[in-house]
């Protein structure tokens, strides 16, 4: 059943200031799952021309890209969570907190623990999920264990907090960090993160030690790192992997070896989110969405986007995009740009979205990586991919500046700076 106005306005928690979402030919519907990077640069570009709506879960943003230098105390906190209510009244679409149960294609509808929506134009930016099966053999219970002890701290919510308590409260012992296979959500965030683990286990004098194991090639920046400032406290195994978990005992099975292990931060495989799969938006494999590389349509529905941390492999070349924030927000940005096209009858020019993290290699003395990616398309059709990274060994807050800009973009003039 579809809300009333006065229901979808109790929904979003405005009595005012809210219209209902009512199509016109002018202003057709469009509806933004997931706020994340990628789904609040759509909601903003589509409110040019649509009614929006986004479904959020979250009551608040919280800033992945801040966590690790929050973690490690390099930021006060301030800029960490941004509110969708405000963004939403600055730029013009309505925002409902809820979480999205089913996507009904047929109908064109969202259904949402707090009502059913219909739309016009459907944009999912749901983020990443984590398979747990592979590591605990189909027992819930093991995997439910690991999710409240030992949680990965890569999706947005509450295990941010979870994890920096986990550390303040971590007095020594063997830490165990994993990192998945290859793809997943930004790339060098956990070598970053195992970083200031190493630093706070240095720094503290702790009688600690930590394992970074992973199933792929090594990161040759943090490898050198590991190696020169952190011998004693790191033993970093690349090209290895966690093949069981058992979080009772606390023991770890890799390739060769076991370890045993005071703490952990666990981070099992990731997939497309459990949406993707549920709405059948996923490709042949079940693992990530199949969409147009260049304006990421679904493949088989004209009216529904996929973008962000979902989307699957888009060249025989080098395989996904990096599944980083900034990427996420220019999908976000090419998939309105191509639907307010269509609205008007006509065919954007292909764009190709871009890339910039940065990533600390070290706390003291300070130093990080600035990670470019760009693309184009070969003469054949297939995309190319161009990375280039670049050390500064004397940072001038070049990472805030960047930081401040993109959560602009976002947010406009609600964004915390």
């Amino acid at each position: 059943m579809s809300l009333t106005r006065r229901q979808f306005l109790l929904a979003t928690g405005c009595t005012l200031c809210a219209p209902a979402i009512r199509a016109t030919p002018a202003r057709p519907r469009a509806i933004v799952i997931g706020g994340g990077w990628g789904g609040l640069a759509a909601a903003r570009h589509l409110a040019k021309r649509c009614e929006v709506l986004l479904v959020e879960r979250q009551a608040a943003f919280v800033s992945q890209a801040l966590g690790n230098r929050w973690l490690a105390g390099l930021d006060d906190g301030r800029r960490l969570h941004q509110d969708y209510r405000a963004a939403a009244a600055a730029l013009d679409y309505h925002f409902v907190q809820a979480e999205v149960l089913a996507i009904e294609r047929a109908q064109r509808q969202v259904i949402t623990t707090a009502g059913s929506f219909p739309y016009d134009w459907l944009v999912v930016s749901a983020g990443i999920g984590e398979d747990d099966a592979a590591l605990f053999d189909g027992d819930q219970a093991a995997a439910r264990e690991t999710r409240q002890l030992f949680p990965s701290a890569y999706t947005a919510g509450s295990e941010l907090a979870t994890l920096q308590r986990k550390l303040g409260e971590f007095a020594g012992g063997e830490f165990l960090m994993t990192i998945p296979f290859a793809p997943y959500r930004c790339p060098p965030a956990p070598y970053e993160r195992a970083m200031i683990i190493a630093q706070s286990i240095k720094s503290r004098g702790l009688k600690a030690h930590l394992t970074l194991v992973e199933p792929n090639a090594p990161w040759p920046g943090y490898q050198r790192v590991f190696g020169e400032f952190f011998r004693d406290q790191v033993t970093y195994l690349p090209n290895t992997r966690l093949r069981q978990l058992d979080p009772y005992r606390r023991v770890a099975t890799l390739d060769i070896d076991e370890i045993r292990f005071a703490d952990a931060i666990i981070m099992p495989p990731q997939t497309a989110a459990p949406l993707c799969r549920q709405a059948g938006l996923s490709g042949r494999d079940s693992t990530w969405a199949a969409v147009d590389p260049r304006h990421f349509g679904l493949a088989g529905d004209e009216r529904i986007f996929v973008i962000g941390d979902s989307v699957g492999a888009v060249s025989p070349l080098f395989g996904h995009y990096p599944k980083t924030g900034q990427l996420a927000s220019r999908m976000g940005q090419i998939a309105a740009t191509e639907i307010l096209g269509r609205l008007d009858g006509k065919a954007p020019e292909p764009a190709l979205p871009e890339s910039t993290c940065f990533a600390y290699l070290n706390l003291a003395p300070a130093q990080f990586t600035r990670i470019d990616t760009r693309y184009r398309v070969r003469g054949d059709g297939v995309l190319v991919q161009s990375m280039s990274q670049t050390r500064e060994n004397n940072p001038q807050g070049e990472d805030d500046a960047w930081l401040n800009a993109r959560h602009e973009e976002l947010f406009g003039p609600a964004a915390l700076l």
